[in-house]
């Protein structure tokens, strides 16, 4: 089974009139989301679990617009959780135990530090997430019901700034990159 962990793009400072809760992507965290949508496409059997947070709901909007426009027709099922709004790590545990197993695949869309401990907990890798960034963790489990600590590996990280910055450099793109503009370079976990 493979988990993705992303944490939400960029979001809008706090601004007095708006709570935590409701504040919005900013352009930059939208355009960052897309970018990770096209290095990684949906997969058949995949579930999205995603924080209520506006900014989590955006990202996750993003993805979807993205692989939809790149006639994309499987698309995760999607669940919008409002425990998973600052969840921590335990709770996100708790959550994922209940996808049905009929999902191979799931996406966590949420926020720091519970998502980054997260990728402690099942790895033992220490993972700060940026905004926008991904974590993918292959687990050696056969049922979402046994996930455990320690149950998993980290199979790679996609740093959104990394990507950013690919995207905008097309022409320094290799012929052997054109598919994969990052390829293997930026497939690398951030270790502190």
């Amino acid at each position: 089974r493979t988990l993705l962990i992303m944490r939400h793009g960029k979001a809008a400072n706090q601004a007095s009139h708006l709570g935590d809760h409701d504040r919005p992507l900013t352009p930059e965290g939208i355009t960052a989301a897309q970018h990770q949508a096209v290095l990684h496409p949906p997969a058949m059997r995949q579930t999205m679990l995603i924080s209520s947070a506006r900014r989590t709901q955006q990202t996750a909007q993003a993805l979807m617009e993205t692989w939809t426009a790149q006639g994309q027709e499987r698309l995760p099922e999607h669940r919008s959780l409002d425990q998973g709004y600052l969840a921590p790590a335990a709770l996100w545990m708790d959550l994922l135990s209940l996808v049905d197993d009929h999902s191979t695949s799931v996406w966590i869309i949420g926020h720091n530090p519970g998502i980054s401990e997260l990728i402690v907990h099942l790895t033992g890798d220490y993972c700060s997430l940026s905004t926008a960034d991904i974590a993918r963790i292959d687990l050696n489990i056969e049922s979402w019901s046994h996930i455990a600590p320690a149950s998993g590996v980290t199979d790679s990280t996609t740093p959104a700034e990394a990507l950013n910055f690919a995207m905008q450099q097309p022409e320094k793109a290799s012929p052997s990159s054109a598919r994969h503009p990052l390829k293997a370079d930026f497939w690398t976990l951030r270790r502190i």
